[in-house]
């Protein structure tokens, strides 16, 4: 596969997925440019992946979780929170402001490994065996983590809607 057909096929997705992530869109920048150094890198072994768009998370996962390794090594705060929800509010849409800044709200208050497996399966339409792929994950934590996500993200729903 070439790096146009992977950046129009998954540029959007991997810039969603990394904002949320790193709860910066200029680190989601940052880091994509890193990812497609990586992708030259791996260009001999395409022929070789089963499933393209699991390696393809997991690269983009990997380059992730070294940018924030390295930031905070700087002692530099990864995700500030005071931001995330309105970061989250950005890379996602909805035809309800309220019901997008709520659910940004609750997604910005999930534990990250949680977060992360509900932003995979919903937002980027990975299955649980692509998810468990691209996290390191047997199929069965990755779908016992997004089923305890979907549990939180109602109590923390509900949670706002009681307040308001």
């Amino acid at each position: 596969m070439k790096l146009e057909e992977l950046y129009d096929r998954y540029g959007e997705k991997m810039f969603n997925y990394l904002t949320i992530k790193l709860g910066s869109t200029s680190d989601a920048e940052d880091v994509l440019q890193e990812v497609f150094l990586r992708f030259v890198r791996y260009s001999i072994r395409w022929k070789l992946i089963r499933n393209v768009e699991a390696f393809i998370f997991r690269i983009v996962r990997n380059e992730a979780n070294r940018f924030l390794r390295n930031k905070k090594k700087q002692d530099i705060n990864p995700q500030g929170d005071g931001g995330l929800a309105e970061i989250i509010s950005s890379a996602i849409e909805g035809p309800d402001q309220i019901a997008t800044d709520t659910l940004s709200y609750a997604l910005a208050r999930l534990p990250e490994e949680q977060r992360e497996v509900i932003v995979l399966r919903i937002f980027e339409g990975l299955t649980f065996k692509e998810i468990a792929s691209a996290c390191g994950l047997s199929v069965n934590t990755a779908a016992s983590r997004y089923r305890y996500a979907l549990a939180r993200l109602k109590s923390l729903v509900e949670e706002k809607d009681e307040r308001a």
